[in-house]
């Protein structure tokens, strides 16, 4: 007589084979989830450094005839107070910096943000 193994089930070897898939998924799923995260802030703080852009450009130097040393939510009353806020990390920060200064009064500007997926995105007038 002959005793009868049962072949029903998985063998260890099977199912350490299916935990690593899984494994693996999960780990593509949250790198991939990280990288979308990074790239919507990096697309937030674009569109602050454009709102402090198109404020100074189209709104400060048609009413002042130059640009300011500084900006912030005073200086810029037309824009959301919290473009100047950073985006999640601190080095984040939208950066001013007024150019050609005299008196308080700057000829051009530079704004510009680092950013985590692309180069540092900069713009100027």
């Amino acid at each position: 007589n002959r005793v009868m193994r049962g072949t029903s089930g998985f063998t260890v070897i099977e199912l350490l084979t299916a935990l690593v898939i899984i494994i693996v998924l999960t780990s593509l799923a949250f790198a991939q989830k990280n990288d979308l995260d990074a790239s919507k802030r990096d697309q937030q703080r674009k569109s602050n450094t454009n709102a402090i852009y198109y404020a100074l450009t189209n709104a400060y130097y048609l009413k002042n005839k130059y640009y300011p040393t500084k900006v912030d939510a005073e200086t810029l009353p037309y824009v959301d107070p919290t473009v100047f806020k950073p985006v999640g990390d601190p080095s984040y920060t939208v950066r001013y910096r007024g150019l050609n200064c005299s008196d308080a009064q700057c000829k051009s500007f530079e704004v510009k943000v680092e950013l985590e997926k692309e180069a540092t995105y900069k713009k100027s007038r």
